[in-house]
């Protein structure tokens, strides 16, 4: 299968790692410093227009929100069928139906999961668009290298994503808040606090693998929870 992947910043890169050896995978970065350097440890080719990479055939917009418009605008004036795959979280599928011209066929595929995460080798949870259904499994087939894939409304993944970094910040902030009113200051600390301690306890709730001290927080949360 050929794919094209537009942008190789912190998705982008991530998402080139895992599909490089299981497709035939070309790429295009405005930056060409840094494509070129993806592209040589990956050993893939890359193009130097978003004209040469529509000749994948079906394509990977890694970019910003108004980048994704952009490029399908593109695609539109280009004049070739194409099979565009929109991984930004901002960008609705209604939105991308919108612009696109029939020629250009559009499908909304969402990561929850963090570029971070990703790189150290976390398989994020993937929601597969449902419409068009007629690229449905082909797309199921291709994020399957991924991540565990769902098909549904994608669009979702928005609301999901957006709870977990709200969620995630304000614990963070608390974090610094609750230690300062210990007279707790120390940069280190505090980043120690939240990246070792909080971040490590959230994995192990996800997991089912916490400590007893971990554990009888999450009992008294609990109760705190069901009282009010």
């Amino acid at each position: 299968m050929g794919i094209g992947l537009v942008g190789v910043g912190r998705m982008g890169a991530v998402l080139a790692k895992r599909l490089a050896g299981h497709v035939e995978l070309c790429l295009f970065d405005r930056n060409t410093e840094r494509m070129n350097v993806v592209a040589e440890q990956l050993n893939v080719c890359t193009v130097n227009n978003l004209e040469d990479i529509v000749e994948m055939g079906t394509v990977i917009l890694a970019v910003p929100d108004n980048e994704v418009v952009s490029c399908i605008k593109r695609f539109n004036q280009i004049k070739k069928p194409i099979t565009v795959i929109n991984i930004a979280t901002n960008v609705s599928q209604h939105m991308v139906d919108k612009i696109a011209d029939p020629h250009v066929k559009c499908i909304c595929i969402k990561f929850i999961g963090h570029a971070t995460e990703m790189a150290l080798g976390h398989r994020p949870v993937i929601l597969v668009n449902q419409f068009p259904a007629d690229i449905v499994p082909q797309m199921v087939e291709l994020f399957q290298i991924v991540g565990p894939v769902l098909v549904g409304k994608a669009d979702i993944v928005h609301t999901i994503n957006t709870i977990a970094a709200e969620k995630a910040i304000e614990a963070a902030v608390g974090i610094e808040e609750a230690l300062k009113k210990q007279n707790i200051t120390d940069e280190d600390i505090v980043k120690s606090a939240i990246r070792q301690v909080a971040a490590g306890i959230l994995k192990a709730y996800t997991d089912g693998n916490m400590g007893p001290f971990a554990r009888k927080i999450v009992e008294s949360v609990k109760s705190k929870i069901a009282k009010n």
